[in-house]
């Protein structure tokens, strides 16, 4: 049998022809995943030091680019074992273990967004940034199949330990937002993974701009609810864009939180409100609304969630006025 080793530790006896993820993963040690394995995030990618390794796939093409490619990255679900692996793994990544709770609520917050309220056992402990994810096990099948592990982030700020709440879009189609949906009631148990992710409030003191659409709300609103808890008052605008009226949510707790925080401005933009409804607020796409509201970005930084084009879009309009990248931070959601 192959073995894989992992930052220069003991070998771990693993099924030959079994991915990276998969090796990793019936050893306990939990690599981040968007997209459960598919291929379209991106994220489980890891830094091969050495070792027989199958060639790379067209998804690794797409996403392993050029000096990344140079220093050896791989998706761990795409590259298999062909016989002994070597490969490097960041420390915060081998402290991530599996958690398990209960699902308090869920409420329909628009047609195709569903909020949830998760009661987290205590043991393990379970900490996490603003900003960050989970992989939520979705039980889409009667064991012995597998979970649908999918990559939700997290809505809440970390100092409520003992709760996390989610913003879940119906994917058409998608087989672990359709059972979420559909399926998941209040008392259930769940599992998730984690905390994943980079994406988190940066230590400066400038201001900030934040945009985003639909379930892409939820780690910006647990990074503005965290800044409110630790007294971090920078300038903030957040631009929300959504299709209608119907597809706006939490308007009266922004509201509220821009009472408790002078800093901060909430700004919803619908795409396809009709001509003739009395919606007074900002209409056209969210970027659209950021360009005419803020000319000019020099020193400003930008938080995205949402989309690959809203992001590429939000992008090209803050480079436009004056955003460098190194002050651009986003979570590209997979779909």
């Amino acid at each position: 049998m192959p073995a894989l080793v992992i930052n220069a530790g003991a070998p771990l006896e693993v099924a030959a022809g079994a991915s990276i993820l998969e090796a990793c993963s019936a050893h306990g040690i939990l690599l981040p995943s968007a997209c459960g394995g598919r291929g379209f995030c991106g994220r489980c990618a890891v830094q091969i030091t050495s070792g027989d390794l199958t060639p790379p796939t067209e998804a690794e093409g797409n996403k392993i680019l050029g000096s990344d490619r140079a220093k050896g990255l791989r998706l761990a679900c795409q590259a298999r074992l062909c016989g002994d692996v070597a490969i490097a793994i960041p420390p915060e990544i081998l402290a991530v273990r599996r958690h398990t709770g209960t699902l308090v609520d869920k409420i329909l917050v628009t047609p195709d967004v569903a909020h949830l309220r998760i009661a987290v056992d205590a043991k393990p402990p379970f900490s996490f940034r603003a900003g960050q994810y989970v992989q939520f096990e979705a039980a889409v099948a009667p064991p012995p199949a597998k979970p649908v592990l999918r990559a939700y982030s997290m809505a809440t700020e970390p100092s409520d330990s003992g709760h996390i709440e989610f913003m879940v879009r119906h994917v058409p189609n998608g087989l672990a937002s359709t059972w979420i949906h559909r399926n998941l009631e209040p008392g259930q148990a769940i599992a998730f993974r984690g905390p994943f992710g980079n994406f988190h409030l940066s230590e400066t003191a400038t201001p900030l701009i934040a945009i985003a659409g639909s379930s892409g709300m939820a780690p910006l609103r647990a990074i503005f609810h965290d800044m409110l808890k630790k007294n971090i008052r920078r300038p903030a605008k957040f631009f929300f864009g959504a299709r209608t009226r119907q597809d706006l949510f939490l308007l009266d707790e922004w509201a509220d939180f821009e009472r408790q925080a002078p800093w901060f401005r909430f700004i919803p933009v619908l795409s396809h409100e009709p001509a003739d409804s009395p919606w007074p607020g900002e209409r056209g796409m969210v970027t659209d609304a950021v360009a005419r509201h803020l000319p000019d970005l020099t020193g400003q930084e930008a938080y995205l969630c949402g989309s690959p084009g809203m992001i590429d879009a939000a992008m090209a309009v803050l480079f436009a006025r004056g955003m460098t990248p190194d002050r651009i931070f986003y979570d590209k959601f997979s779909v």
